[in-house]
């Protein structure tokens, strides 16, 4: 059985502990957070083992083999490198951390202590986004948008320490979305945009186009100005010759439209949390690499950040070189 403890006992935990119950031979069995309340609550509705408002206790557990993070961003460095040096596998909810400097603190944490580290990008699984990728496996070109209605300027994702605002919060997921799409690593970006009402000073809307390796073309539109009933808050488009994928009605519609064939619509659901988690189960299990790991966590925030930098400068930003 592999036993988890939980740090951060609010609606995404929650969701989590919910996912490991449906997975045969794991359990979310210690519950952490700073509202000894809401520890409380879900450690008694999930039947866990106990709750605490000291970290240090699960870190110390010896039968707690994994560490759930799911607390404000700005948090998630520090935690993750915690579980790591106690040597517990880690699944972190998006994004790994709010800087370049603290993902690869992580990285190095968890690559000297020999744990698993998972970034919980759900969308991966997505089992229409996974249908578009087997579609078109190498596209010419991608875009992503991720448009929300407007977020309050009192909500902690919207601080700029605490959460980093809508373009570095979400937009890592797009990110992700946006590169697994592509099938490639991006190389620069091209943006325009910034804080248009955001109080707090946060980017809040954006476009960007990124260079990805192969010459790959990929676009992103990022932001709360408004959430478009077409499209969806979620839209995706992959291009090939002679073919393309739309993914709209978030993520639940795939529309695939090839020269010389009527159009063909599929439809889906929103899946996604409970396969990250049983992959991440399974990765602990057969003793496998996590599927998306801290490199994967660092490139979905480099990519946002280095978009802010290019709107903010009004030139090309590298993205690859960083990296070496």
């Amino acid at each position: 059985m592999i036993e988890a403890g939980l740090v951060g006992c609010g609606n995404l935990g929650r969701a989590h502990t919910q996912a490991l119950a449906e997975i045969e031979g794991a359990r979310m069995s210690a519950f952490c957070d700073l509202r000894e309340e809401a520890a409380r609550e879900l450690c008694e509705q999930a039947e866990g083992r106990y709750f605490t408002t000291n970290l240090e206790r699960i870190l110390n557990d010896q039968r707690v083999q994994a560490i759930y993070v799911c607390t404000h961003h700005d948090s998630h460095a520090e935690l993750c490198m915690r579980a790591a040096e106690a040597g517990k596998h880690i699944m972190v909810e998006k994004p790994l951390a709010l800087t370049v400097e603290d993902c690869r603190a992580v990285g190095e944490a968890v690559e000297q202590s020999g744990v698993k580290l998972m970034t919980a990008f759900k969308m991966r699984y997505y089992e229409l986004v996974l249908k578009a990728r087997e579609i078109i496996p190498q596209p010419l070109m991608v875009t992503m948008q991720m448009m929300d209605n407007r977020w309050s300027d009192e909500i902690w994702a919207n601080d700029p320490v605490a959460g980093g605002g809508n373009i570095i919060s979400q937009g890592c997921h797009s990110c992700d979305i946006l590169r697994f799409v592509a099938n490639a690593d991006p190389l620069e970006v091209f943006a325009v945009g910034g804080n248009y009402y955001t109080n707090t000073g946060v980017a809040d809307n954006l476009c960007a186009t990124f260079r990805f390796e192969g010459g790959v073309a990929g676009n992103l539109v990022q932001g709360d100005a408004s959430c478009p009933p077409m499209t969806s808050k979620f839209f995706l488009q992959a291009f090939a010759e002679g073919i393309s994928v739309t993914l709209s009605d978030r993520f639940c519609t795939l529309t695939i439209a090839e020269n010389g064939h009527e159009a063909r619509v599929i439809t889906g659901s929103e899946t996604g949390l409970l396969e990250e988690n049983r992959a991440f189960v399974r990765a602990i299990i057969e003793d496998r690499p996590a599927p998306i790991d801290h490199v994967d966590g660092l490139l979905a925030t480099l990519m946002p950040l280095q978009a802010i930098a290019s709107a903010r400068s009004g030139c090309p930003q590298p993205i690859k070189s960083v990296l070496s």
